[in-house]
């Protein structure tokens, strides 16, 4: 291969707290060894990490030579991920992205999909604010900065923010829903790892090289829906 993108991850935040063994060879070791790999071949490898690295306190989007501090051990797994990845391979993009949604499998979209067709209710932050990423629009803007051959470290999600609260009421008012979201302050919600309040990011780097191709945020969520309505009121619910 001349890319190798590793997109293997332990993300369940709740369970890498429960588990650190496991959150740390799968997010650390692993993100070593595929790195490694990848240097053998001469291939470049692109790693996808994310807003927990950072703590939420800042009044601004984050850049991407803002202190980190992550304060779960989810974000401090990635953390380490990237500086790992970036020691067993000079030829890397780390791309950090947040709140990733797509057409299939369990993610803040369907979540919304499936609470409406359960009748369950979903609890939603209304005071964890992130920038919601279409996961089409990551693969696209990872595929220019490798044909480009660009090096380093890039933030790539849908531009401006939004709570989690108002991205799941959108969504069930374009997909014509009822879905049960109860918003809730994300400290209130019970069972949960301490999250970061906000990490909104700025795309820095992509903007001074020229190669900024990311959608604000709403726009990015009604083309998604355009394209995929007909999929997601079809999808399967998630065990």
């Amino acid at each position: 291969p001349t890319v190798v993108i590793n997109c293997a991850a332990l993300a369940n935040i709740d369970l890498c707290e429960s588990d650190r063994d496991t959150a740390y060879r799968v997010n650390v070791l692993g993100a070593r060894n595929i790195s490694h790999a990848a240097c053998a071949v001469a291939a470049k490898v692109i790693h996808i990490s994310t807003d927990y690295v950072f703590d939420g306190t800042a009044d601004r989007p984050y850049v991407e030579w803002d202190r980190t501090n992550p304060v779960n051990w989810y974000g401090a797994t990635k953390l380490m991920s990237e500086e790992t990845t970036v020691r067993a391979n000079p030829d890397h993009l780390i791309l950090r992205v947040a709140f990733v949604y797509g057409a299939h499998g369990p993610n803040p979209v369907t979540a919304v999909v499936q609470a409406a067709r359960t009748g369950a209710s979903l609890l939603l932050a209304d005071d964890q604010v992130t920038s919601p990423t279409s996961a089409s629009e990551i693969v696209q803007q990872a595929m220019l900065l490798a044909q480009r051959g660009a090096v380093g470290l890039y933030h790539v999600t849908g531009k401006g923010a939004t709570t989690r609260y108002a991205f799941g009421t959108l969504v069930a008012q374009m997909l014509g829903l009822d879905a049960p979201l109860v918003p809730a302050h994300a400290a209130d919600i019970p069972g949960r790892a301490h999250r970061p309040l906000r990490t909104p990011l700025a795309h820095e780097h992509l903007r001074l090289e020229g190669q900024d191709m990311m959608s604000d945020w709403d726009q990015a969520l009604y083309e998604f829906i355009n394209d995929h309505k007909r999929a997601l009121l079809e999808e399967r619910p998630h065990s």
